[in-house]
């Protein structure tokens, strides 16, 4: 397979580690010379383990560890630039506008004191410099996109008001509003009904083929990342071990974790 060229990778981690230091000043390792590249207009799978440094991977490419966590080495380069170069100034300029996040959480991420409406609203109108007006046009229409019923009236409702499922939705429908180039997502579908998990991951296949926006999704449900991705990187303890398309990770794996990893989503799969 013929490697892209840098112009085709809209994400490039070059031997990033790091880990946490304690109040005593020990430095617990977290990631260890982390490299992979995502494909622009690609969905690309971040999988492995729960702590094999797989959401902490992706909280570093906006910059959102806490202050304890230290970067010994390596890039993290976005569309050409690194963003381990930039101040708090400097991220802004990508976060929500070029960059966006949906956490796991979603009611969680959610203001529970202001509107979901609103919410959506604020980040649109920070970004995009559009009148009120305008953002809540955008805001409806954009909840209609990711397919939440009644969208109008759901603007007004609060967070603790909305389902796991819609709050999911609303989350997404957040992180896309300024329509960014590269979307994280971690763990989008945990703690949703099966129904729900397709209809979430249909919407974001929909958006990577039709608008030309970039995925990296970060799972340890290998059945999502088979009906959904192009490529996948599989992580352990801090370390990639393997990457590549999806037909190659899934059906001909080359290291000795992601083929147990592999393996035991197949038995987990199979009717009991």
């Amino acid at each position: 397979m013929t490697a892209p060229e840098p112009s085709d990778l809209i994400l490039d981690v070059k031997g990033y580690s790091g880990g946490f230091v304690s109040p005593a000043g020990r430095m617990k390792p977290v990631l260890d010379n982390v490299t992979f590249a995502a494909e622009r207009g690609k969905l690309t799978a971040l999988v492995g383990e729960t702590g094999s440094g797989k959401t902490a991977m992706a909280l570093s490419v906006l910059g959102l560890l806490p202050t304890s966590f230290r970067r010994t080495a390596g890039a993290i380069i976005y569309d050409g630039t690194d963003l381990l170069q930039q101040d708090e100034r400097g991220l802004r300029r990508f976060r929500g506008a070029q960059i966006s996040m949906v956490f796991q959480d979603a009611r969680g991420a959610l203001n529970p004191v202001f509107t979901v409406g609103k919410q959506i609203m604020d980040v649109c109108r920070l970004h995009r410099g559009v009148s009120k007006k305008e953002a809540a046009r955008m805001t409806e229409r954009m909840l209609d996109r990711v397919r939440v019923p009644e969208a109008r009236r759901r603007m007004q409702q609060y967070p603790h008001e909305f389902s796991g499922g819609m709050a999911q939705r609303a989350q997404l429908a957040m992180a896309l509003i300024c329509q960014p180039s590269l979307l994280l997502l971690d763990e989008p579908t945990t703690g949703l009904d099966v129904t729900i998990q397709a209809d979430i991951l249909d919407i974001i296949v929909d958006l990577n083929k039709n608008e030309g926006m970039s995925t990296l999704l970060i799972t340890h449900d290998l059945g999502v990342v088979a009906e959904t991705c192009d490529q996948v990187i599989v992580m352990q303890d801090g370390k990639v071990q393997e990457t590549g398309t999806c037909e190659q990770v899934m059906n001909k794996p080359v290291s000795v974790y992601a083929r147990q990893l592999i393996a035991d989503s197949r038995l987990e799969a199979v009717p009991r």
